[in-house]
C-alpha cells in the first residue's frame, strides 16, 4: 500500500467490481476518458484477472482510497500500464469515479505517490500520459504532478460527435528527482 497525507493506493481486489463498473457506465465520468462501450461486469472481471496473471509484467493498478474511515471505499483507480522494462517507461492512466471527489486535490496526490513509485520501485526512467483537450482538470493535474506538455496528437480521439486532440504529457526520473 502506498500512502499520502490525503489519499493511499492499494491494490485492487475482486470486491472493487461494483465500483469500476458503475464508475465506467457514468457518462459524466467516461467523458474525459478513452472509454466508449459499455462497461460489463464480466468485462471488468477479465481485467481484474488478467492483471494478476497475464499483465504482471506490463501494468500495476491501484485503487484510490480516502484514509481513516473510509479506507475501505475507492474513489477512483490509478496505474502504470504497457510497462516496458527494456526501455523503462511505462503509461499513466488515472479516473476519479466519485464525482464528488473531483478537484479535491485526490488526483494530484495519487498520481504523484504512484510517480514515485514507478521511478523508485519499478526503475522506470520515462512516464508518458495525455488528457483530452477540453479536460481542464486534468490538464492542470498533470502539471500539478510533476508532467511537462511535450505535444499535441491532433484529432485523435472521436468524442461528443467530433475529432478532439490529446495533449501528450510526460516526466523523466532525472526531472522528479
Amino acid at each position: 500500500m502506498l500512502r499520502g497525507k490525503a489519499v493511499h493506493l492499494r491494490p485492487i481486489k475482486r470486491s472493487d467490481l461494483p465500483f469500476f463498473v458503475k464508475w465506467f457506465n457514468d457518462p459524466e465520468v467516461v467523458q474525459n476518458l478513452a472509454i466508449y462501450l459499455p462497461m460489463t461486469e464480466m468485462g471488468e472481471e477479465k481485467w481484474i484477472e488478467e492483471l494478476a496473471t497475464v499483465r504482471t509484467n506490463t501494468d500495476v493498478s491501484f485503487v484510490i482510497g480516502l484514509p481513516g474511515d473510509n479506507s475501505g471505499i475507492p474513489i477512483g483507480t490509478i496505474g502504470l500500464h504497457r510497462i516496458d522494462h527494456k526501455n523503462q517507461n511505462a503509461t499513466f492512466g488515472i479516473a476519479i469515479g466519485e464525482k464528488e471527489c473531483w478537484s479535491k486535490g485526490y488526483s494530484t496526490e495519487a498520481t504523484r505517490l504512484l510517480i514515485s513509485y514507478g521511478f523508485k520501485e519499478l526503475n522506470l526512467n520515462r512516464i508518458t500520459s495525455s488528457a483530452l483537450d477540453f479536460n481542464e482538470r486534468s490538464i492542470g493535474m498533470h502539471m500539478k504532478a510533476g508532467f511537462r506538455e511535450e505535444g499535441q496528437l491532433r484529432q485523435s480521439m472521436f468524442k461528443n460527435g467530433m475529432f478532439r486532440d490529446l495533449i501528450a504529457f510526460g516526466v523523466l526520473r532525472e526531472e522528479w528527482q
